[in-house]
């Protein structure tokens, strides 16, 4: 495996948009691929952030609300920005399916 370009999960295309956040600003972003370990974005213009800083990507769906996944950046490119999950996610990310409490 090349060291530079090293993976621990497949990464699948697809389309869909992100809001990267911090606490005060956001970005959106189109998706390029995702895995279960992380995903890759296109470059939003004016983005600020470094390697390391910690977000949370709200993956954006068109009725309803869209999960939100903490990350960190891990790698900018000229044309694109890598994050890695804090947990893995299945592909692609939901929202967490909340427990029904038995009636009593």
């Amino acid at each position: 495996m090349d060291s530079s370009n090293r993976r621990d999960n497949e990464r699948l295309p697809f389309a869909a948009e992100v809001l990267i956040a911090r606490e005060d600003r956001g970005w959106r972003a189109a998706v390029l691929d995702l895995s279960e370990g992380g995903c890759a974005l296109m470059r939003p213009a004016g983005f600020e952030l470094q390697v390391a800083n910690v977000v949370t990507l709200y993956f954006l769906t068109r009725n309803g609300p869209g999960p939100g996944v903490g990350a960190r950046v891990a790698r900018i490119g000229a044309r694109d920005v890598g994050f890695e999950y804090h947990e893995a996610q299945q592909i692609p990310p939901a929202l967490a399916v909340a427990q029904a409490t038995p009636r009593r």
